[in-house]
């Protein structure tokens, strides 16, 4: 995508995240596919909790009567090995159109200044919504499971956890009760 362009992929019928490697080491990337046009965003894991959550929250706030339940999440969908667009994210907005009962995301380009960013544009419908909230929630699940203090992810070794005084509930059984 050129420097400063603002590019719009209209309506997306596909709109997917998903995490790449082992976990630990994961990348994550939003998948969007519209009208031939394929866009990936890579963006971090938080940035995928944060996007799911504020599209759980505008769903709530334009609830329609007949909604049903999320919809089950399914395979990926099949995504060339190199897409129309590609970048790193260093920004994103979410908006909601009632008229069309559709959800908009705004993408912006971290890899250029400030003057010569672009920005990707993709609209998807609740369905999707309702199917990228849920497909976000396993993604982000999968990964290593956070530390009930400080909610940092937790090794398989251990790790040093600072509500703790650096210690774990593995370190302090390993170590044993203190010679007096």
């Amino acid at each position: 995508m050129p420097s400063g362009a603002e590019h719009d992929l209209g309506s997306v019928d596909g709109f997917e995240v998903e995490a790449i490697g082992e976990r630990g080491q994961r990348r994550f990337r939003l998948r969007l596919t519209a009208n031939g046009e394929t866009a990936s965003l890579w963006i971090e894991k938080e940035q995928v909790q944060a996007l799911s959550n504020a599209i759980e929250q505008v769903l709530v706030q334009h609830r329609k009567e007949a909604e049903q339940r999320r919809p089950p999440v399914g395979e990926l969908s099949d995504f060339p090995r190199h897409p129309t667009h590609d970048f790193r994210v260093s920004r994103l907005a979410l908006a909601y159109d009632d008229g069309a009962e559709a959800l908009a995301i705004y993408a912006t380009d971290a890899g250029a200044d400030d003057q010569d960013r672009a920005t990707l544009r993709g609209s998807f419908s609740r369905v999707l919504a309702r199917r990228f909230t849920r497909q976000a929630q396993e993604t982000v699940s999968a990964g290593r499971p956070l530390c009930p203090l400080c909610k940092e992810p937790l090794e398989p070794g251990g790790h040093l956890c600072p509500p703790a005084n650096g210690h774990s509930d593995d370190a302090l059984a390993w170590l044993g009760p203190p010679d007096l």
